[in-house]
């Protein structure tokens, strides 16, 4: 699988974002290397926004997960009175770090689930 030249510009955009932290660095080291400064800065915050996006939207997908396991079992045990003491936590805790990986997303870096 060959790679063009803009699609190697993305994977060191996405590379150099992860190891420098820092939008503006990255858009200097582009500028340095002859890219025009707004063309440099619409690439590395277009990577950005686009990292923080996917982060984001993983973090919505295990809070409603969370979320409905959570609403499932207690409403099981409100109609039947049967207590989940394993699964209930489990979901309440799911839940509770999707709301933490959504407050603390980063569009540095690229977290991709694994098959």
């Amino acid at each position: 699988m060959s790679f063009t030249d803009e699609d190697r510009r993305i994977i060191e955009a996405r590379e150099l974002l992860f190891k420098q932290r820092n939008k503006d660095a990255v858009v200097n080291y582009y500028v340095n290397r002859g890219m025009a400064p707004d063309e440099a800065r619409e690439l590395v915050y277009s990577i950005y926004k686009e990292n923080l996006w996917e982060n984001r939207k993983m973090a919505v997908g295990t809070m409603i997960g969370g979320g409905i396991g959570t609403a499932l079992f207690v409403g099981i045990y409100l109609s039947s009175g049967r207590l989940f003491y394993i699964w209930l936590p489990l979901c309440a805790i799911a839940f509770l770090v999707g709301v933490a990986k959504f407050l603390m997303a980063s569009g540095y870096e690229m977290n991709v689930e694994e098959d």
